[in-house]
């Protein structure tokens, strides 16, 4: 049973020890000659033997270790240089100290993960290696042979963004990479072509280096210019324009600014409120008035007894009162209401107070002082806390001090080119800030231009997300246009210099989105190699990735 869980059908188990939270297999191996590794004679002559101690994959998170008793045998050929050979299993690797099942898995970490983190997993693996070694074997692996693409993606990637580029290669059936090249000029691509060069469909961006070298080496290809980077291009066209009619723009946002400063911060938001006619609303003053008087019970109490003739000592014994209390009680027909603490003589003030507040430019604070003056008792807290009353029981909309120093100056800020290209394309609804859809609005509405320009926009997107359109009367469109379109006929000029794959681009199912999705990985991975990143070692491990 343990035999056949070791899966090892070379090896004779001669027995199984565990101490020191380590199982220690020993073991040895069966065949009675071994094969000269340079002549590829077989001998049976043993010379001597030795002990290789080689690492296994855990069992029950106990390491294992295998004490393999290997032979060394003489090679009988009198012509070999070899006089001495060790005996071999397929199951290890030659000078190897791990079995091949753990070297596996080694390699992989070795591939997917940095030195570091490979180190800390084989120790939870209980087959520890340091992370020089995790380094060492990811360079040691072999890159696979490279299979005759019949649909190639290519495209660039940054070694240092905006310094040095290199190139990198997909097979678009699988969506595996297949090369990592170390720069992005057109000599590299077309020598590996030379190699491979009986690619039929190849999708890229519209770089004229990659297509120089297409033609050149593949030139019955059928090359597809990506729709994502046809899609990026139009925005750097359409902001060359924005700029090119910024002053147009600038006079005519100039002479809306009032429209435009109107408007107002939030836009009105239309919420169904429920009718509240049938609930009577109270002024501070009658709500406080009709609370019911917690004193009440008492004073009905004392004029009770009051009545029967009970001394004020005896009612203020029994009720826990005080005795000038029980007299003020005997004093009053009716109980006389409590002074409030809120309550202030404001009322007598309220003809002046709204005479001064319809005065443009008013200060609150000086309203204060002169009905301070005029006899107000109250604190300044509940004179501007009534004077906010006052103002709205008289729909008083006159603007104080702070409104008039705080109005807004007359200007407004324009939108920049750059955003004024990424709405021209949309629909008004799609823009959620009403205030630059009202820019936006007043732009189309003034600049006729503009309207040709948006329905362009709209048609060249509907085309590359449909699939299919004729895009050379489009460009065709622009190019004869009476206007001057700065940047957008920059823009199909260059198209027109790479037509085909444009066309192409537009109508095939092909694109370049698991290129672009192995460049932004290559970026990742290069994060790991931190301090490591040689060009070969980032080679293997974007190639050999499982993840890719």
């Amino acid at each position: 049973m343990i035999k056949q869980l070791i899966d090892m059908p070379f090896l004779k188990i001669q027995k199984i020890n565990y101490s020191d939270d380590i199982i220690r297999i020993y073991a040895s191996i069966k065949s009675r000659r071994s094969k000269c590794p340079l002549c590829g004679r077989y001998s049976k002559r043993v010379h001597d033997y030795y002990f290789r101690t080689i690492t296994d994959l855990p069992v029950f998170q106990n390491r294992t270790e295998i004490l393999l008793r290997t032979r060394k045998f003489r090679c009988g050929n009198p012509r070999c240089s070899q006089k001495v050979f060790s005996e071999q299993t397929p199951d290890i690797i030659r000078y190897s100290r791990r079995t091949k099942r753990a070297t596996r898995i080694l390699e992989t970490f070795a591939i997917e993960l940095t030195g570091r983190l490979g180190n800390i997993l084989s120790e939870q693996l209980h087959i520890t290696v340091s992370s020089s070694t995790i380094t060492r074997i990811a360079h040691g692996q072999q890159l696979p042979n490279i299979s005759q693409p019949r649909v190639l993606g290519v495209d660039d990637w940054a070694y240092r963004k905006g310094v040095s580029y290199g190139t990198i290669l997909i097979d678009m059936e699988t969506s595996k990479p297949i090369e990592l090249l170390p720069s992005r000029d057109g000599q590299v691509l077309k020598d590996w072509l030379l190699k491979y060069n009986d690619v039929k469909i190849v999708t890229r961006d519209r770089a004229s280096s990659y297509a120089a070298a297409i033609n050149d080496v593949c030139p019955n290809a059928v090359q597809i210019a990506d729709r994502f980077h046809l899609l990026m291009n139009l925005p750097d066209a359409l902001d060359a324009y924005f700029k090119s009619i910024s002053k147009r723009i600038r006079s005519l946002i100039t002479a809306k600014t009032n429209e435009l400063l109107e408007l107002p911060e939030k836009e009105p938001i239309n919420l169904s409120e429920k009718a509240t006619e049938d609930q009577p609303v109270l002024t501070a003053q009658e709500s406080i008035e009709a609370k019911v008087d917690q004193r009440m019970d008492t004073f009905l109490k004392v004029k009770e007894l009051q009545e029967k003739g009970t001394p004020i000592k005896r009612i203020a014994t029994d009720l826990k009162m005080s005795r000038n209390t029980v007299r003020s009680y005997f004093a009053q027909e009716s109980l006389a209401p409590r002074a409030h603490p809120k309550l202030t003589n404001i009322e007598l003030f309220t003809s002046h107070i709204v005479s001064r507040l319809n005065t443009n430019g008013y200060k609150v604070k000086d309203i204060i002082e002169e009905i301070r003056g005029l006899g107000f008792n109250g604190s300044q807290t509940q004179a501007y806390h009534n004077i906010n009353i006052i103002r709205e029981d008289n729909d008083i909309n006159v603007p104080g001090f702070a409104q008039v120093q705080q109005s807004k100056i007359p200007y407004v800020k324009p939108l920049s080119s750059r955003k004024l290209a990424k709405y021209i394309g949309y629909r008004l609804t799609e823009i959620s800030d009403h205030y630059e859809r009202f820019y936006l609005q007043t732009l189309l509405d003034n600049i006729t231009e503009l309207k040709v320009v948006r329905k362009l926009v709209q048609i060249f997107k509907t085309m590359l997300s449909r699939g299919r359109g004729i895009i050379r009367r489009w460009i065709d469109f622009i190019i004869q246009s009476k206007r001057k379109l700065s940047g957008l006929k920059t823009f199909v000029r260059g198209m027109l210099r790479d037509i085909e794959a444009v066309e192409n681009g537009i109508n095939m199912s092909w694109c370049n989105g698991a290129v672009e999705g192995h460049v932004n990985r290559i970026k990742s991975i290069k994060r790991q190699m931190y301090g490591r990143a040689s060009f070969e070692l980032l080679r293997k491990k974007v190639i050999l990735s499982q993840t890719g």
